[in-house]
């Protein structure tokens, strides 16, 4: 499939509202309530996400120009334009960090996207997340004093160690999570719903390392794990588990948005090939 840098960004967009509105979500803001924040509510996040758009256009276009480049060390082509993204951001949302690691997770993807894509290349989510871990090889060199309680603790490196990977945690864990609970009946919201969680469930999430520490990233963790484990084909009962635990998670301070960028980077990938 060729899709031009606007429709590659819109897929983002889309991506970020998709994984915004997704209800219901532990921690987390959705169309039900706002999770575990109190600066941030549903209106907010679809705000922000359309303020952002013209930006991932950006990323994905400086792709299919760098096209005919090595993919490796280019993140500086575009590390301007994710800055500015964080403005346009902040602007909208009167200084409330909504987005800040979508910008860059997705935004990557959207370079890598629209490099491929000028290459005539396909844009399976093996092929998109692969180049993009060569656009982001040594970025983690760059973690230390200013990366966050979360990496000088516990050693989570993020979303610059997700993209240097080749974001594992959305090829390898959120798409076959999704496709298998498609396999066993489920409704597609419930399908994204187990692979929300099965992230929960396996990502260190430096969110809620860093705000509630291991204890509770570990309660978390394992009771995403449970609630996958006894619904793996969604179903009524599905909703009001995930209800219970999102209101531990409210109790707690604990909001996973590692896992919800990660979320909105397989509903990319997966749109990619639609």
């Amino acid at each position: 499939m060729s899709l031009s840098p606007e429709q590659i960004g819109l897929l983002a967009c889309e991506a970020l509202e998709f994984e915004a509105q997704l209800s219901p979500k532990p921690g987390l803001v959705d169309a039900e309530n706002s999770g575990a924040h109190t600066d941030m509510d549903l209106p907010l996040l679809l705000k922000s996400a359309e303020a952002i758009r013209p930006y991932f256009v950006r990323f994905a276009a400086r792709g299919a120009a760098d096209a005919a480049f090595p993919p490796e060390g280019r993140l500086s082509a575009i590390r301007q334009d994710g800055l500015d993204a964080e403005n346009a951001m902040f602007a909208a949302t009167s200084g409330v960090n909504t987005h800040k690691g979508a910008i860059f997770l997705v935004g990557v993807l959207c370079y890598s996207a629209g490099r491929l894509c000028a290459a005539g290349k396909t844009l399976s989510p093996e092929a998109v997340a692969g180049d993009a871990a060569l656009v982001c090889r040594g970025v983690t060199r760059e973690l230390g004093v200013s990366a966050g309680r979360a990496f000088a603790r516990y050693g989570a490196k993020g979303a610059r160690g997700e993209a240097e990977a080749g974001y594992p945690s959305v090829v390898q864990i959120a798409l076959p999570a999704y496709q298998s609970a498609l396999q066993s009946g489920s409704s597609e919201i419930d399908a994204w719903l187990i692979a929300l969680l099965r992230l929960i469930e396996q990502v260190d999430d430096a969110n809620v390392l860093s705000r509630c520490g291991e204890a509770v990233a570990l309660e978390l963790k394992q009771s995403t794990g449970r609630i996958a484990n006894a619904f793996p084909s969604g179903g009524s009962e599905l909703t009001p588990a995930i209800r219970a635990l999102n209101e531990r998670c409210r109790r707690w301070h604990a909001s996973p948005g590692g896992a919800a960028d990660l979320l909105a980077c397989a509903k990319f990938l997966y749109s990619l090939t639609c």
